[in-house]
Formats: structure tokens, C-alpha cells, sequence
């Protein structure tokens, strides 16, 4: 009986070796799963910005597509038929952005041809400033450290590529939104016929596209109402290009956080060297309230019916699609931040991520099978 117990406890070891190989090997498969799909994030990255100039324009296509995609259905609706539709779409697209650059372009060679009276203006009211703050006492701080007055020429030159780079690409743009237009309801058709009637994934499909378009064409209404009031602001404050900063501000107000203050920038040196101190903080003043009754008071009641998104993750998000995609970035880090949380809310397995980046949607119920 002794010898029983004694081997009684190297018998057990080999079923417990065996029980904890078994409760190991899914661990391991687990941990060698998230390398993978970490390992293919990182490849994924580093091929999008080595593609970033190509991905660009189709990016914004993407974008534009969906925000005239409701154009183009009420079009279809009222019995026009789709080539005739189509050359509307294109028709008025081609005048809205000719337009908006032919307003950028005369403002931009005017102020140009001004820039260097207004530098010198500039520099005559921060000398004057200055020589005030020295009696106050201060007189380690330089103001001309703070504000350059070459920085309006560079703010120009910045505009001027930018607004260049955009123009070599709008005709890619308009043709592949174009295509997406024409052949979007055709591509779901196909797509639904394919998997079947009521399919959870075309119809996730289907549901974060309302969504993004749903956020993305609130947010241009709020840029919109912005841009008009800083325009009425700047013109009844009698600062020059009134209608070029508000334009800019419409642009880029769709930079997170920091894109009202690259635009409202020029408009206060402007007036700064026009018009002295006074007049300055007026536009300070009037498009910070600009800004508040927009963001507080509009926004609520119209992002009510839309998504919500964490401020800080559109700020990330915001740096994030910068570096990976240059400069457009900035300007489409809302669209795909949309996307991506849009996307992440549908799936009940990565809805918990879509919590951390605090999105909360009214159409809760839609498509989660």
C-alpha cells in the first residue's frame, strides 16, 4: 500500500502537465493572434503614407461623394435620368469650386500685391506698442519675437501651394467622385444581390455611411454658419478680404481645435496693422463669440441628431492623419476618425472600443448582427 501512495504522486503530474499544456496553448494562439494583426497595422500604416499622394485625392473623393450623394439621389428622385443627373452634379460641383477659387485667387493677388505696405504697417504699430510697453516697465519682452510681419507672407505662401496642390488634383477628384456617384447604388445593388436580402454586413455597410455622411454634412453646416458670421463681422469691422478669410475659416474649421485660430489669425494682424490695438481685439473678441454661439449653442442642438466624439480622440485623431497623410490629413482626420468609430460601433465585438473613444449614437439599434 505504501508503494501505492508513494507512486500515487508522480501519476497525478503528468495529468496536471497535460491540463496546463492544454489551458496554455490557447494563450499562446491568443498572444500570436494580436502580434498578427499588430504586425499587419504596422505594414498597413507604412503602405498608406507611402501612398499618401496617391491616396489623397481618392480619399477626398470618398468624402465629397458622400456628402453630394444626397444631391444626387434627390436628383433621381424628381425623374431626372442618371446621365442627365450626373451632368448637373458635375456642372454644379465644377461652378461652386471655381467660384470659391476664383474669389481665393483674385483675394490672394490682390493681398499680395499689398503685403508689403501691410508689413510695414505692422511694424509701425508694434513699434508704437512697443515703445508702450517699455514704459510699463517691460521691457525684456519683444513683441517683434511674437509677431513677425513677414509671417503674413509666409501665411500666403503656405495658402497659395496648398490651394495649388488641391487645383493639380480637382479634376482626378471631381471624375472619381463622379464614377462613385454614378455607380454607387449600382455597386450596393450588386453587393446586396450577391449576399443576400437583410445581410447583417451590408447592412452595417449601409449604416455607417448615413452616419458618416449624417456627421460630416452637420459639421460643413457648422463651419458654414462660422465662416458667415466671421465674413459679416470682418466687413462690418471694415478689415480687408473679408469674404477670403471667411472662406479660409469655412476650410479650415474642419481641423480640429486649432483650425479657427489658423484662420483667424491673418484677419487680426490684419486689422492689427490697419487699424491699431483696438480694432484687433474687436476680431478676437467677435470671433471668439462667433465660435461660442456656434460650438455651444448650435452645435448641441444639431449634434444631437448625429454622432459624439470624444475631444480628445479628435485631437489624436487629428495629429494621427497628419502624419500619416500630410497636410490632406488635416483636413479629412474628421471623415475617417467618423468612419473608423462608425465602424467600430456596428460590431458588437469592438463596440467597447467604440465606448473608450466616446462615441454615442441615436441610432443605437441600427445594424449589430
Amino acid at each position: 500500500m505504501g508503494g501505492i501512495i508513494v507512486d500515487g504522486s508522480p501519476k497525478d503530474s503528468p495529468a496536471d502537465g497535460t491540463a496546463d499544456a492544454v489551458q496554455s496553448a490557447p494563450r499562446r494562439a491568443s498572444f500570436l493572434r494580436v502580434l498578427q494583426v499588430l504586425a499587419t497595422t504596422v505594414v498597413v500604416l507604412v503602405g498608406v503614407r507611402l501612398a499618401a499622394p496617391v491616396l489623397n485625392p481618392i480619399f477626398f473623393a470618398v468624402v465629397l461623394s458622400l456628402l453630394f450623394g444626397p444631391i444626387y439621389a434627390w436628383l433621381g428622385r424628381r425623374g431626372l435620368p442618371k446621365p442627365v443627373a450626373l451632368v448637373v452634379m458635375l456642372s454644379g460641383m465644377t461652378l461652386l469650386f471655381a467660384v470659391i477659387f476664383y474669389v481665393l485667387g483674385a483675394s490672394i493677388a490682390r493681398f499680395s500685391a499689398g503685403i508689403g505696405s501691410y508689413s510695414s504697417e505692422l511694424g509701425e504699430r508694434l513699434a508704437s506698442i512697443q515703445v508702450l510697453v517699455d514704459r510699463i516697465g517691460l521691457a525684456n519682452v519683444n513683441l517683434r519675437d511674437v509677431v513677425e510681419p513677414r509671417a503674413l507672407t509666409g501665411a500666403v505662401g503656405v495658402v497659395l501651394s496648398g490651394i495649388a496642390s488641391f487645383l493639380s488634383n480637382l479634376f482626378l477628384i471631381l471624375m472619381i467622385v463622379l464614377f462613385l456617384l454614378a455607380e454607387g447604388p449600382a455597386l450596393m445593388d450588386r453587393l446586396r444581390a450577391s449576399a443576400g436580402e437583410d445581410h447583417p454586413q451590408v447592412e452595417r455597410l449601409a449604416f455607417v455611411g448615413r452616419g458618416v455622411v449624417r456627421q460630416f454634412g452637420l459639421r460643413a453646416i457648422l463651419n458654414l454658419v462660422t465662416a458667415v458670421g466671421i465674413t459679416v463681422l470682418l466687413l462690418t469691422l471694415g478689415v480687408d478680404f473679408a469674404l477670403m478669410w471667411g472662406i479660409l475659416a469655412f476650410f479650415l474649421a474642419f481641423v480640429p481645435y486649432i483650425g479657427l485660430v489658423l484662420a483667424a489669425a491673418p484677419p487680426v494682424l490684419l486689422a492689427l496693422a490697419e487699424f491699431g490695438v483696438g480694432r484687433a481685439l474687436l476680431v478676437i473678441a467677435g470671433v471668439t463669440v462667433v465660435n461660442i454661439l456656434a460650438e455651444n449653442v448650435l452645435s448641441p442642438v444639431m449634434m444631437s441628431r448625429g454622432l459624439s466624439i470624444s475631444p480628445t480622440v479628435v485631437f489624436l485623431s487629428f495629429v494621427f492623419w497628419a502624419w500619416l497623410l500630410g497636410g490632406p490629413g488635416a483636413f479629412l482626420a474628421l471623415p475617417m476618425t467618423l468612419f473608423v468609430a462608425v465602424m467600430l460601433d456596428t460590431f458588437p465585438e469592438t463596440r467597447w472600443l467604440a465606448n473608450v473613444v466616446g462615441i454615442s449614437s441615436p441610432e443605437k439599434s441600427g445594424p449589430s448582427r
